[in-house]
């Protein structure tokens, strides 16, 4: 191994003890007033080292919420399920549960990540991952949906429509999740069986207001996604 491929390694090394280290600050009561210098210490690092890899603590905020959506979408895409559509999307949602509830310590970041006045603070480049990594689990669900809207076991609407419907009540149920609202795994799995039962009820309703009934800023969002969709 040569001398450049050493501190290559060493170099990321580094990096995933910040990370790691960050990860369990964060994951106390005080995470929203943890510092580069006690980020430092944990790390057991100076405080400068901490910045030739994170140009600020809301950098590795937007980094440890990357990495996480960028594992669950390779923990979905590693399946290769064969089964009936509904029997496909209840399998994705409950990877996708299961993913999120062994990772308790993400809950404040990637909440946190996902509030617009994080996004609008953040870099052109930040902004562009996030919104790459959205495109991405778009395409996903468009594939997982597509056999039950073909077959019509799933309403006759654009993928992405359904998709925002599944978002919005798997990141409530998370939150309730995460926030404490089962006392045992038992509970966590009961109610996740809820909870999907909930959102694959969804799918399947033929019953909901069309985009021309919503708000005009409801109405705005949702046209602007059609069309990122449908260009991709």
């Amino acid at each position: 191994m040569g001398v450049a491929e050493r501190k290559r390694r060493e170099f990321v090394r580094r990096e995933a003890e910040i990370l790691q280290a960050s990860l369990a600050l964060f994951d106390g009561d005080e995470w929203e007033s943890v510092t580069v210098d006690q980020i430092a210490t944990r790390a057991e690092i100076g405080k400068g080292t901490v910045y030739k890899h994170f140009a600020s603590k809301h950098e590795i905020y937007a980094r440890l919420a990357l990495d996480f959506y960028e594992d669950l979408l390779a923990e979905l895409h590693r399946d290769d399920v064969q089964a009936d559509p509904v029997g496909a999307l209840r399998h994705s949602i409950g990877v996708a549960f299961g993913y999120h509830l062994v990772r308790p310590e993400y809950r404040r970041v990637t909440q946190y990540c996902a509030r617009d006045d994080f996004r609008r603070r953040s870099s052109a480049e930040v902004g562009a991952a996030f919104d790459d990594l959205d495109q991405r689990f778009l395409e996903f669900m468009a594939q997982r949906l597509a056999p039950g809207i073909e077959a019509g076991v799933f309403s006759d609407r654009p993928p992405w429509q359904l998709t925002l419907g599944l978002r919005a009540t798997f990141d409530g149920a998370i939150a309730l999740l995460w926030g404490g609202c089962v006392a045992s795994p038992n509970d966590a799995e009961h109610m996740t069986r809820v909870f999907t039962d909930y959102m694959v009820a969804g799918v399947m309703s033929h019953q909901s207001e069309s985009v021309a009934q919503c708000p005009d800023a409801v109405a705005a969002t949702l046209t602007s996604r059609a069309a990122a969709a449908s260009e991709s």
